[in-house]
């Protein structure tokens, strides 16, 4: 290889060499010599080493198995993707409902982030034959009031937050019982489904402090837990997610909500049963499961 200058897409992981190329075997013989090839970076190429786009193909079936899962209530397949497959299925899938006339509203935050949209909103009542494993989570929930572009200090946190809410995000793996790997967590939108939230309350320093989230399953007690749970601290989960958005080139404008991962362990949810998330001092919310 002479002069040859080397491009990594940060999408695919595919690898441009823009000049002449040497192709050579385990002993250093030369076999082949090319100029400008594209190399396979994801591992779906059928012409391996070279890419032979494959790549995008692949993330376009994969967003629609896990789209048709959706919409049949039938588990899938894990795919066992890569990471930068993974993430471009999930964008694929946010452009897709984008497309549909959906608006995104802010994201689910975990081990890694899902993105929430206003027809995810179930505004109090859930219809469980539309789900496979619906699983209901007491979090905080922090509304922006300014873009998060860049990673966010602790300190920093009031600068970007106006608002915080009780909330509970409903999950579901388009996986069903399967436990997914991290990859096609990912993939799966961090298996975000719906989510509904309280009363909004302005944003203070000691807001949280001492806090206590409660489940009630048909007015019972069923989960109890400090919101030191959430990452010792819930206002972390701002700066964590902030630090993995940026680190992808992602920009989370002003107004979006952030659900800020479990206080408590999760409950399956069922037909015919109520269910709630109370923070004391913050507020409550309600769904029920028909």
């Amino acid at each position: 290889m002479s002069d040859a200058t080397a491009f990594i897409n940060p999408k695919s992981g595919s690898i441009r060499i823009t000049g002449v190329v040497d192709i050579v075997d385990a002993e250093g013989k030369v076999m082949e010599t090319i100029e400008n090839p594209k190399f396979c970076g994801c591992g779906q190429s059928k012409e391996k080493p070279l890419c032979d786009g494959s790549h995008s193909e692949y993330v376009k079936i994969v967003a629609q198995q896990l789209r048709n899962a959706r919409e049949l209530v039938k588990p899938c397949n894990l795919f066992g993707t890569t990471t930068l497959c993974a993430r471009e299925i999930r964008e694929n899938e946010l452009n897709f409902r984008q497309e549909s006339g959906e608006r995104l509203v802010g994201v689910k935050y975990g081990s890694t982030f899902g993105y929430l949209t206003n027809a995810m909103a179930c505004n109090g009542s859930l219809l469980v034959s539309e789900y496979m494993y619906p699983y209901a989570e007491a979090e905080v929930v922090f509304k922006l009031k300014k873009d998060i572009n860049s990673p966010v200090e602790l300190h920093e946190v009031l600068d970007y937050v106006s608002h915080v809410s009780t909330g509970m995000e409903i999950y579901d793996s388009r996986f069903g019982a399967v436990e997914a790997s991290f990859n096609d967590s990912v993939a799966d939108n961090a298996s975000a489904a719906a989510f509904d939230h309280g009363p909004w309350i302005p944003a203070n320093p000691e807001l949280l402090n001492g806090l206590m989230a409660q489940v009630f399953v048909n007015d019972d007690v069923v989960e109890k837990s400090p919101l030191t749970s959430i990452r010792g601290n819930p206002w972390m989960a701002v700066v964590a997610l902030s630090a993995d958005l940026s680190a992808q080139g992602i920009t989370l404008p002003s107004g979006s909500i952030i659900f800020s991962g479990s206080a408590t362990q999760e409950i399956l949810m069922r037909a015919g049963t109520t269910y709630k998330v109370e923070i004391k001092n913050l507020g409550s919310v309600v769904v029920t499961a028909s």
